[in-house]
């Protein structure tokens, strides 16, 4: 093996009474591609940013090329060659991508303007990695996936020794995925070491040379890349064997329909609706599916209220719940889980007990008889103690503080975006279970999803949405497959099999 550039030795790291590293020691190498797996909050993401200079070990030393170093922020990662790619964004959105991407370009001249040649090159990792992105589009009309291939241009053009992506694959479209699998096997070709933070065992399958593997703060096993089946690095991973195996959804005995869009029509950023007609019957699961930037981010806001209707309907039981006037407060009847929680659906400076109350709070009522405990515990948030800063948490936990919110009380209607996006195999299992109960219980679901395979396994219908309409409902008669919907969502014809 290539001498390390970076080495971890017997690192640990605190916040209060929870050890989010403990004693953890590491080698990168060059040229290979390292994935971290663990379950949400295994502390994955806290051992990289002490790479990265977000947090100081409390023991234990960090080596970069044999040598101690001291790491007191960012930018004495970068002076060592290290990048990192976080789950949540740095980008301006009222930029353009090419801005963006000129603000952490080493190379950027004192003028920028569109003629000046000298910057062209700040473009050649986004043309490689992203080529249907416009560059001179501003970043708050891409969609999130496509954001966080920005993400990722920005990095690479620092020409890091070491880049750190976590969890890149979440917010991914299935090509996407792909695509930057490809690109992070040619960097590792080029000698450049990465480290994949990741849950997701796809992306360990597709790319990885050696996994280290953490739960709980600790690293529990480092192995080579197919050295044991994924079951059992799964074991290793949660504690025990999680099988993903959603049910078929059950036959609705009589059809009455809860959740109705009629007409529905509304102008976002670089996209519109156009029409959408879709009703969602009690004890239904109808899954949207589309590639990114199709307009779903759109439709579940319009839906949930945070976007005004331009027109047509949205009702619930018969009663209208959209919101038309942009100075109306957002007041949804709905359960809503967003595509981006962090910035949608929490208040970070707020206690764990504020958020799950915040329905109420809005509303000036109380709660009476309330154990914020009990939801935290229920949805497995980690840790569960209802005085913590909700901005302390990890993205996984932060996400599972708002199902708990959204999914622990009884609804007439769900819409959930993109629900388990970065989430663990039990988180996902856990969502799902609380989710489906919801419809057995009587409640209309709207699911939002670019998993084929378990809108596919698991929704009663699936509408698929292109460039802002419903181009299709299929009805989940164990007939349609993922190569059809996939050439719906495309526009292009579905391969045919060979006799």
């Amino acid at each position: 093996m290539p001498k390390p550039l970076v080495e971890f030795d017997n690192v640990s790291k605190r916040f209060g009474d929870l050890a989010a590293v403990s004693n953890a020691s590491l080698d990168i190498v060059p040229g290979e591609v390292l994935a971290v797996l663990g379950e949400n909050g295994a502390g994955k993401s806290t051992l990289m940013k002490l790479l990265y200079g977000i947090h100081a070990p409390d023991e234990g030393r960090i080596l970069v090329d044999g040598a101690p170093s001291r790491i007191a922020g960012p930018s004495d990662a970068m002076r060592n060659g290290v990048g990192m790619v976080f789950q949540h964004f740095s980008l301006l959105p009222a930029l353009s991508v090419r801005d963006n991407l000129l603000l952490a370009w080493p190379r950027t001249p004192f003028w920028t303007g569109k003629a000046n040649r000298s910057t062209s090159s700040v473009l050649d990792n986004l043309h490689r990695l992203a080529p249907s992105i416009d560059p001179e589009k501003t970043v708050g009309e891409l969609s999130i996936g496509e954001q966080q291939l920005v993400e990722l241009c920005k990095v690479l053009n620092i020409a890091a020794r070491v880049v750190i992506l976590d969890e890149p694959t979440s917010v991914l479209t299935p090509e996407e995925a792909r695509r930057l699998h490809g690109f992070v096997r040619q960097m590792a070709a080029d000698g450049v070491a990465v480290v994949l933070i990741t849950h997701k065992l796809a992306d360990v399958e597709a790319c990885a040379d050696r996994i280290a593997i953490m739960r709980r703060g600790e690293i529990v096993r480092v192995l080579q890349a197919g050295q044991a089946p994924m079951s059992q690095v799964v074991t290793w991973m949660m504690g025990s064997e999680i099988v993903h195996d959603l049910p078929r959804p059950a036959a609705i005995a009589r059809r009455v329909d809860r959740l109705v869009l009629q007409s529905v029509r509304a102008q976002g950023a670089g996209m519109s609706l156009k029409g959408i007609d879709l009703a969602v019957a009690g004890g239904e699961v109808v899954g949207v599916a589309g590639v990114a930037g199709n307009g779903q981010t759109l439709l579940a806001e319009t839906v949930a209220g945070v976007h005004p209707l331009e027109s047509g309907f949205i009702l619930l039981d018969g009663e209208s719940i959209a919101r038309t006037d942009p100075r109306q407060p957002v007041a949804t009847p709905l359960g809503y889980i967003p595509e981006n929680p962090r910035g949608n659906a929490v208040v970070e400076t707020m206690s764990l007990a504020d958020n799950l109350r915040l329905r109420e709070l809005a509303a000036g009522s109380g709660v009476g008889g309330f154990d914020p405990g009990q939801y935290l515990r229920r949805f497995n948030v980690n840790p569960p103690e209802p005085g913590r800063a909700a901005g302390t948490l990890s993205g996984g936990n932060l996400q599972k503080l708002v199902a708990a919110r959204e999914l622990g009380a009884p609804r007439g209607a769900l819409l959930a975006c993109y629900p388990t996006m970065g989430l663990d195999l039990a988180a996902i299992e856990m969502i799902y279970r609380e989710m489906f109960a919801q419809a057995r219980a009587g409640a209309a679901v709207l699911w939002i999803s670019e998993d084929l395979d378990d809108l596919i396994a698991a929704a009663h219908r699936v509408a698929v949405l292109r460039e802002g309409a419903i181009v299709s409902v299929r009805e989940n008669d164990g007939t349609i497959s993922r190569e059809e919907i996939g050439a719906l969502m495309t526009g292009m014809r579905p391969a045919l099999s060979a006799a």
